[in-house]
């Protein structure tokens, strides 16, 4: 696992990509996910409206990447605002680095804390796999999929909003489940495997609580608010409530 500092930027949609960073890009989600269309992925990328870059300073090799929805809907006759991470992907040679995800909250946050109409700020993802769930509970006192809390009524409206807005009839209101059931398309043999040692841990045991059926490539839908209070005492430690540069190293 390397600890080189990683260089993290964060630039405008797709129009900012170059052919060959949408290239490199795709060939970083191809270890993750199998059957996913090159064409299918620059039309993603064409729609997004921030992109999250890690790149090893001494090459300038793209390693890692988060791209983000920005939309401001009228949800149950309340103005809210959503962020959407489509992707997050990071090389595995550089795991055990935060800046990635470090930047990407950051940046919400620093949105989020900006907001001077009233309007409450969320931010969404689906997660197949532990690794990407366990920001939630890390991060956010109250966040879903939680067996332990339950949802108010209008946080469940605005998740599945997000839940059928973006993932249409693929989306299940009651389990907060996205099954893609798409031929050929799912998790790479490199993602499905958790290993033996830590089935038992109480982080893994949770997401597979939540999400039964990552294997079969089924992610649940996860949603937390975005606001101080919502902090955990490790969040707050990341992301002080006075201003600060967006994190750029792990």
């Amino acid at each position: 696992m390397s600890r080189i500092p990683l260089r993290t930027s964060i630039v405008g949609g797709g129009a900012a990509l170059s052919p060959a960073r949408r290239a490199v890009m795709f060939d970083l989600l191809g270890v993750w996910f199998e059957g996913y269309g090159e064409d299918y992925f620059n039309e993603e990328l064409d729609g997004v409206d921030h992109c999250v870059l890690q790149e090893e300073p001494d090459t300038g090799q793209l390693v890692g990447f988060a791209t983000l929805y920005q939309r401001e809907p009228v949800v149950d006759g309340r103005a809210v605002g959503l962020f959407h991470t489509l992707h997050c992907i990071l090389d595995r040679r550089h795991w055990g680095s935060n800046a990635l995800v470090r930047a990407m909250v950051a940046f919400m946050l620093d949105h989020a804390r900006g907001e001077d109409g009233g309007r409450p700020w969320y931010w969404h993802y689906s997660a197949v796999g532990y690794r990407s769930y366990r920001y939630m509970p890390s991060l956010f006192r109250r966040h879903a999929p939680n067996p332990e809390q339950a949802l108010d009524p209008f946080d469940r409206a605005v998740r599945d909003w997000v839940g059928r807005t973006c993932f249409e009839q693929y989306y299940d209101t009651e389990s907060g489940l996205v099954d893609w059931n798409w031929q050929g398309y799912g998790l790479t043999e490199a993602a499905r495997a958790i290993s033996e040692a830590k089935l038992d841990s109480p982080g893994v045991s949770l997401f597979r609580a939540v999400n039964p059926r990552w294997a079969d490539s089924v992610e649940v839908l996860c949603q937390a608010r975005l606001s101080d209070d919502n902090l955990t005492d490790f969040a707050r430690r990341w992301f002080p409530p006075s201003p600060v540069s967006t994190p750029v190293s792990g």
